[in-house]
């Protein structure tokens, strides 16, 4: 694992349009901003480890127009620390990768590029002319693409991808976010391993950053006994930030069913039972 970086300054969001934004909106832009899981209220934002470090590898990769992939287990706050970061960057800019469909291929990349960066000319009808439009348009503005979920992505992806970096200059910012397998395909092809600028591994929360974070991501565990929390990371949640937002979720259902105004045995006994 690749140590992340010194931490930096984000470039600036834009805040004033251009005289044409208004009437040229970008199409099919997803919504970049970090959901929080199941919708939680009253949820805040932590500055973690994995966010800071996610932030510091962003941020690299940018500024180096590199190629960099952050890789771990599912519900560790990868993709939603990624998101928090982007948020800081002109959206313009970004070129997010998202699918609806499993196992994508490179074909869905070209269209999904093309229409992220609002293209007015008509789609080219065959690889060869899609990847030259795409080779002479990324240049022309320092943009990052975000793969997200790319553990769904085939090996040809990865190497459709490598190809217009290398053929671009001056090159687009690519990062990867996914699963374990979205790192090892990376690492099994030595000209796309070789390619890799950071590899940051993102690692389930220690006990002590459970009892750090977690208080601070919801007003109910503010005042909760910090026995109480170790039992539900040791029984359950296992350092993910994911599986505490679902204890979160069925502990204020708890609380609310027995008329308590305070986590205790009861309620962490009955919530847990429902996950």
């Amino acid at each position: 694992m690749t140590t992340a970086p010194k931490r930096k300054h984000m470039p600036k969001r834009r805040t004033e349009p251009t005289a044409n934004q208004s009437s040229t909106a970008p199409r099919r832009r997803p919504d970049l901003r970090p959901q929080f899981f199941l919708g939680l209220e009253d949820s805040t934002l932590v500055a973690t480890d994995t966010l800071l470090q996610i932030k510091d590898t962003v941020v690299d990769t940018v500024e180096s127009r590199a190629m960099s992939v952050v890789y771990g287990d599912a519900g560790l706050g990868k993709s939603f620390s990624t998101r928090a970061t982007i948020q800081e960057m002109n959206p313009d800019l970004i070129l997010p990768l998202d699918f609806a469909r499993s196992r994508p291929g490179p074909k869905d990349l070209r269209e999904e590029l093309f229409h992220q960066m609002n293209l007015s000319c008509k789609m080219p009808g065959t690889p060869t002319a899609f990847d030259k439009l795409l080779r002479e348009t990324l240049p022309r503005r320092p943009y990052v693409i975000v793969c997200d979920e790319a553990q769904q992505y085939r090996r040809e992806n990865f190497e459709f991808l490598r190809k217009l970096w290398d053929n671009c200059d001056p090159k687009p910012a690519i990062l990867f976010v996914g699963g374990r397998e979205a790192y090892e395909t990376l690492q099994s092809d030595p000209a796309l391993a070789s390619r890799i600028y950071i590899r940051l591994e993102i690692l389930a929360m220690t006990e002590d950053e459970v009892l750090q974070a977690v208080p601070d991501s919801h007003p109910v565990w503010r005042d909760a006994d910090e026995a109480l929390m170790k039992r539900i990371d040791t029984q359950y949640t296992l350092g993910s930030f994911r599986e505490w937002v679902k204890v979160t979720k069925h502990v204020l259902k708890g609380m609310e069913h027995f008329g308590a105004e305070k986590v205790d045995d009861r309620i962490v006994d009955w919530a847990l039972a429902r996950c």
